[in-house]
């Protein structure tokens, strides 16, 4: 049986879909105004008619609002376009199948994506529990005192054990809240983070790359003075003086450490474009009379695409780290607790940290299988999409 990848590239071509390219009359344009149009409506049912929750127990905030946007931009120039082109879509997953590492990535993100969109509904805040706090795991004990051991109690009046049960399967912090109910919790602002840099950062750095590498001249010179100024900015720096201005919030670290941490992104890209655009199809296309933003779409993206995606995933994993480190560090809105918020939390229970493993291993472990599943899934895409990686 002959694999999709075995047959002819050429066969594949949809000169219906190189027609409707030029029209704004396009389906992924009609999905963002749809979402938009559907979140101006949200927005103003929130502000006008909702007592403060939007849906259910969920209190929408900008960065809320902000990740629904990114969901829009997403759904547009991902999901539409994929249920276009479905055949190159069922060729990409049949490359993939020869790499099951990238696909249990795959899994794992998407699963950390479903749990971080349900979050506040599957698991609403459990609120304060300080007579359960220190609790251990299933199949643990601790020898810290618990207040209201949920478990079997073991030893003497003076010297109590405190076995775990299948009330908190994975513990509990100092404040009674469950590891599993905080590990949710963190899957949702490394969902946050991801979205909001894969929707708006990502696209911004390849518009960037490829313009100033088609165009040349004094956008190119201009477009690259930017970057290198940008470059030259720490971004932790300009974090810590936004915070001197601005509440603490996971919006204003997105846009300091996203809006300056592109500039490398955007160089590669246009490295790329400028090998790209005297390509012979590329010099016969603009002949004929094909337009620049048609070339870009056309000729310079989709070859650019291995260079693209591996630096994109290196973001947005550096960007999860860098989340993970600021809120160690406690520079973090405290209501939004991501997981190094949770790993810092162990240090600062007045327990030696060895004692409360449970409450860092759980959300490290967590945040080291996404880190690590970004890049194996990057890697994967890059070799199924590379269209001259046919075999």
């Amino acid at each position: 049986m002959r694999s999709p990848d075995d047959r002819p590239r050429f066969e594949e071509v949809d000169w219906d879909d190189v027609d409707r390219s030029s029209s704004l009359r396009s389906p992924e344009l009609a999905a963002f105004l749809a979402g938009l149009s559907t979140l101006a409506v949200a927005f103003w049912y929130d502000t006008n008619v909702a007592t403060g929750h939007l849906v259910g127990r969920w209190m929408v905030e900008p960065i809320d609002w902000a990740f629904l946007c990114a969901v829009v931009v997403l759904v547009s120039i991902v999901v539409v376009p994929a249920i276009r082109r479905r055949g190159k879509v069922r060729r990409v997953l049949w490359r993939l199948r020869s790499s099951p590492v990238a696909l249990a990535g795959g899994v794992y993100l998407s699963a950390i994506a479903v749990i971080g969109a349900l979050a506040p509904v599957v698991y609403p805040d459990p609120g304060l529990q300080f007579n359960h706090a220190f609790h251990p795991p299933v199949g643990f004990a601790t020898d810290i005192p618990v207040q209201d051991c949920q478990g079997t109690v073991t030893g003497s009046v003076f010297d109590e054990t405190c076995h775990g049960s299948m009330t908190y399967p994975l513990g509990t912090n100092r404040r009674g809240h469950p590891v599993e109910y905080l590990v949710v919790t963190g899957a949702r602002v490394a969902l946050y983070v991801l979205a909001i840099t894969a929707a708006f950062v990502v696209p911004l750095a390849a518009v960037v790359g490829v313009v100033a590498g088609l165009r040349g001249g004094l956008v190119d010179d201009a477009l690259m003075g930017y970057v290198d100024l940008q470059l030259c900015l720490p971004a932790i720096v300009v974090y810590i003086v936004a915070n001197a201005y601005w509440h603490t919030s996971l919006l204003v670290l997105l846009a300091t450490f996203g809006l300056l941490s592109w500039g490398g992104i955007a160089r590669l890209v246009r490295s790329e474009t400028l090998q790209r655009r005297e390509a012979g199809h590329v010099r016969v296309a603009r002949g004929f009379g094909a337009s620049g933003s048609y070339i870009a779409r056309r000729h310079v993206l989709p070859n650019v695409t291995n260079t693209l995606l591996p630096a994109a995933v290196q973001l947005l994993a550096l960007l999860v780290l860098v989340e993970a480190g600021v809120a160690f560090l406690g520079f973090h809105d405290v209501e939004l607790r991501s997981w190094g918020a949770t790993i810092s939390d162990s240090l600062a229970a007045g327990h030696p940290a060895h004692e409360l493993w449970w409450v860092s291993t759980f959300p490290a472990i967590a945040l080291v299988l996404t880190v690590l599943s970004l890049k194996v899934v990057g890697d994967g895409l890059r070799d199924a999409l590379d269209p001259r990686g046919g075999r």
